[in-house]
């Protein structure tokens, strides 16, 4: 299979699930015409999306920014582009899109270059998950909407922590996490980066930089960024005063990703409690691998237990238990160490306001990234109960697989919804999705998830 480089996961259910060895069955059966409280006027006002996957050329990546109607049609886009058939920046686009009443959806980004179709899940009209739904490409991310107020470099001021994916030189998975100091003004005048490059770790490197949001309509602006690898070259899109999306316009490396704002002041106390974390990335030898995580930190620099389950190349490692310790300095960056059966793993992660805990594992032989959130309350079945949207990326022997769903949960242990997959650039759409599942007291579930593209089992 081709590289793989993005967090595996990223879902209102967060979830490790094993795509290799799902197929088609003998008979589709597609889910009934969708009812529920969504329509194109769901997608109002200017939004920012984000998205990475693989094309006819590798390693793909675009994000931009439109302003939709209400009423099914998209106009004021601008977009940019990084792949392996070249690097396009700003290209104007206009488009249209549609919204069924279960909340899924697709969309026609309409470019000189050529035309892009996303399928898409609406979880609010203030987010929805997107995977690009092309014969040629696929890709997964999210779309966010965006606070035009936000569109200066004054409102920019602050500490943002940032999380990067992508690829190297030679095609491997590369990944970033650290944090820049703005000054309002365009200047990143101090930060800090940790990087992991195809699971040889370099950490805690010095960062200086300069950025310009230079579109008041659409949020677009740039960011030079002067680190060890010498100046990364980005694109941003403003989604809010606390939160970017970032495409690096470099040839090589190429990374993409969000930033979010941090608020201190930081101690060892800015950790405390329960969390859940979902990790994605990949093996040194280029197999996928998502790792599942629950900790409970004590607020003093200890991990007095926890979970993680693990799926390494299809191989699967349920329910382990392990111990750690932790510390955060006063900047806002933190280092964690875990003992587990995988022995000791070693992270590096950066608390934000509104994006959870950013965290990068930074351990040889493996690549991976992603994002803590505290957990809070009590959990059993009845936690997963309602309306959700999904969004799962994975990859089988042959390639890359990204799928939305939409699904109901009664809270008393199944569900069913409609699910759409791209299959390395086989494109199907309104496939009918059962399943059940199980939630355990510290918010540890399984679940096993049927359609007539086969069964997926999930540890969520």
């Amino acid at each position: 299979m081709s590289s793989w480089h993005r967090s595996l996961l990223v879902i209102v259910l967060a979830a490790v699930i094993a795509l290799a060895g799902c197929g088609s069955s003998s008979s589709t059966r597609f889910a009934a015409p969708p009812t529920g409280g969504f329509s194109n006027a769901s997608l109002n006002g200017g939004y920012a999306f984000s998205l990475s996957g693989n094309n006819t050329f590798g390693f793909f990546t675009i994000a931009g920014s439109f302003q939709a109607n209400g009423n099914g049609s998209l106009s004021g886009g601008v977009l940019d582009i990084n792949s392996g058939g070249g690097v396009f920046t700003n290209l104007p686009f206009t488009g249209s899109y549609t919204v069924r009443a279960n909340g899924q959806g697709n969309a026609t980004l309409v470019t000189s270059l050529q035309n892009f179709n996303f399928d898409f899940v609406v979880i609010s009209s203030q987010r929805a998950l997107v995977i690009r739904f092309d014969n040629n490409a696929t890709a997964s991310g999210t779309m966010a909407s965006q606070t035009a107020s936000a569109f200066s470099n004054a409102a920019l001021g602050g500490t943002f922590a940032f999380n990067l994916a992508g690829i190297d030189a030679g095609n491997n998975s590369f990944m970033s996490a650290g944090s820049i100091n703005s000054d309002g003004a365009g200047n990143i005048p101090s930060g800090v980066q940790d990087n992991n490059d195809n699971g040889t770790p370099s950490t805690n490197l010095a960062l200086t930089g300069a950025y310009a949001v230079s579109s008041a309509a659409t949020g677009r602006g740039t960011m030079q960024l002067n680190a060890s690898l010498g100046t990364l070259n980005f694109v941003f899109y403003v989604v809010d005063t606390n939160h970017l999306m970032l495409i690096e316009t470099d040839n090589i490396p190429v990374l993409v990703g969000e930033a979010f704002r941090q608020q201190g002041p930081f101690s060892n106390a800015s950790l405390a409690g329960a969390f859940a974390l979902t990790l994605g990335g990949a093996t040194s030898t280029r197999l996928p691998f998502a790792a599942g995580v629950l900790l409970a930190a004590d607020g003093t620099g200890n991990v007095p237990s926890g979970s993680e389950d693990t799926n390494s190349g299809g191989v699967l490692t349920q329910n382990t238990t392990f111990t750690g310790s932790y510390s955060i300095s006063s900047s806002g960056r933190g280092t964690l160490t875990l003992n587990s059966s995988r022995g000791t793993l070693n992270f590096v992660f950066y608390p934000t306001m509104t994006g959870g805990i950013q965290v990068l594992e930074v351990d040889l032989g493996i690549t991976s990234s992603g994002t803590a959130f505290s957990q809070t309350g009590a959990f059993s079945n009845a936690t997963v109960q309602g309306n959700y949207g999904f969004n799962l990326g994975g990859a089988s022997n042959v390639g890359e697989i990204d799928s939305i769903a939409q699904f109901a949960a009664t809270g008393t242990g199944s569900l069913n919804g409609s699910l759409d997959i791209n299959n390395v650039g086989a494109l199907t759409s309104g496939l009918a999705l059962t399943g059940s599942y199980s939630v355990n007291g510290n918010g540890r579930g399984t679940a096993v998830l049927h359609s007539s593209f086969g069964t997926q089992n999930v540890i969520l």
